[in-house]
């Protein structure tokens, strides 16, 4: 995913062409039971459809594990729901 500039994201929101932020995030915590999301959040492209907007985020669901969600930022569906493993985040900050 290719990430957009906050006022580009701004943009698309208030023209409609994608779902406002809060309703995503909700869609990415309903995924997962007490979800809490908001660790991160951002608009993008997708790599290989630049008409496809995607919004981003991770949850931290009741057990503490942490997911990675990808979701169509028009339509609210899932593209990818997946686990951050904690090997992970410490390879982020090897280098």
């Amino acid at each position: 995913m290719r990430q957009i500039e906050s006022d580009e994201a701004r943009g698309i929101v208030e023209s409609g062409a994608v779902r406002p932020p809060g309703e995503l995030l909700r869609a990415a915590e309903a995924l997962h039971p007490g979800g809490r999301g908001g660790l991160s959040l951002e608009y993008g492209r997708h790599a290989d459809d630049t008409a496809r907007y995607l919004f981003a985020t991770t949850v931290e669901d009741e057990g503490e594990t942490v997911w990675s969600v990808l979701l169509d930022a028009r339509t609210g569906e899932v593209v990818s729901d997946e686990p951050i493993q904690e090997d992970d985040d410490e390879d982020l900050h090897e280098e």
